[in-house]
């Protein structure tokens, strides 16, 4: 398991940790400001919502009635908020043993972040990106199966669904980017807020 500590408040990305990154390693074109970035991934939070909203259709489409209680549903959103934290540790977890990863929020951004300067080859990358939408699709799947007379308890899975697939994202923006041009062999590696691949 990596090393995981817990950095607190990060005021910018200047706080990001630093590599020495290889001469041969080649930079990926991406937005480096963390709001900036917050903002230009905003299209791919559509697949996740769609397909809360599709599963939500089809069971209420299915019993013809009402399944949430609504004010159960806040509950959960307000939970889902609270699992930001759990959210940034899943992708720690994920590195490789020998890394050093820094959890901290960036209040700036109204994020949390999991930031690492270790390298990692690029399918691992992409799998500890992507870890964290496990705490939307639980829900929604535990959300799918459960009674329909079950309002409340559906209230709250749709709301942590909701906030656990709609978290992940900024993640799919990247992992985008890096199935677009990081060649499948190579690693990537951060410096701040630069991130860097290489073979």
């Amino acid at each position: 398991m990596p090393k995981i500590i817990w950095k607190g408040i990060i005021k910018s990305e200047n706080d990001f940790p630093t590599a020495d990154i290889p001469k041969n390693a080649k930079k990926l074109d991406s937005e480096e400001d963390m709001k900036k970035m917050q903002i230009k991934a905003l299209p791919f939070m559509i697949p996740s919502v769609l397909l809360c909203f599709i599963c939500m259709f089809v069971k209420t489409f299915i019993v013809n009635e009402k399944i949430i209680n609504v004010g159960f549903l806040f509950i959960g959103v307000i939970i889902g908020f609270f699992l930001i934290i759990v959210h940034e540790l899943l992708h720690a977890i994920a590195f490789p043993k020998n890394a050093t990863v820094y959890i901290g929020i960036m209040p700036k951004s109204l994020t949390a972040v999991a930031l690492s300067s270790s390298p990692v080859k690029r399918n691992r990358f992409i799998f500890l990106s992507i870890l964290p939408i496990i705490l939307g699709l639980i829900p929604l799947a535990i959300f799918c199966f459960s009674s329909n007379s079950l309002k409340e308890l559906n209230g709250i899975l749709f709301g942590m669904a909701i906030m656990g697939m709609v978290g992940v994202y900024p993640d799919i923006y990247n992992i985008f980017n890096i199935l677009r041009k990081v060649p499948t062999n190579a690693t990537i590696q951060n410096n701040k807020n630069e991130t860097y691949y290489f073979e």
